[in-house]
């Protein structure tokens, strides 16, 4: 069975729940993250397809971390939720289609309390091959609001699929 991103298409929902009941709003950003192995020269053939993904008249900016993962960060000026969806969907599936599926990681999206939209204070991450969100609270430079990460994956069960097992929520 191949994995779904329609979930990922249901953030629109939660957001309504995220915005009412913590203040919490989308800053119009959010990634993909793969990690290019494989075939010589494959991870800049799947940066070029990610770069161009989606609507927007900016292009996506990719850039490499640390771990060697690779991130497409899509943005929407206006913080349309619904015009960001569609791009990190867009990168996805073109990423897929290039027979790059098995590199995905995950598509995270950003929130911030309204009064600070610079910070987000949470990110809702998608992992394709589960099938399921959780979200990630960070707290400081490595911390994490365990206490909010629980707190908003009860409030958004019944909206969108939630990870169960909290062994697999990792920090993004």
């Amino acid at each position: 069975m191949r994995p779904s991103l329609l979930p990922l298409l249901k953030l629109r929902s939660a957001a309504l729940t995220l915005r009412s009941g913590y203040g919490l709003a989308p800053t119009g950003s959010g990634t993909v993250c793969f990690v290019a192995e494989g075939r010589p020269g494959a991870g800049t053939e799947a940066e070029f397809i990610a770069g161009l993904a989606g609507d927007s008249v900016r292009r996506n900016v990719v850039t490499h971390d640390a771990h060697g993962r690779t991130i497409v960060r899509c943005w929407r000026e206006n913080g349309d939720l619904g015009w960001l969806l569609d791009d990190l969907v867009d990168v996805n599936e073109r990423l897929a289609q290039a027979g790059f599926a098995t590199w995905l990681l995950y598509t995270a999206v950003d929130f911030a309390e309204l009064r600070d939209m610079r910070h987000p204070r949470l990110t809702m991450v998608y992992r394709r091959e589960r099938g399921a969100f959780y979200p990630f609270a960070p707290r400081g430079t490595r911390g994490r609001d365990r206490a909010m990460e629980l707190k908003i994956r009860s409030s958004l069960t019944r909206i969108v699929p939630m990870e169960s097992d909290i062994g697999r929520w990792r920090p993004v």
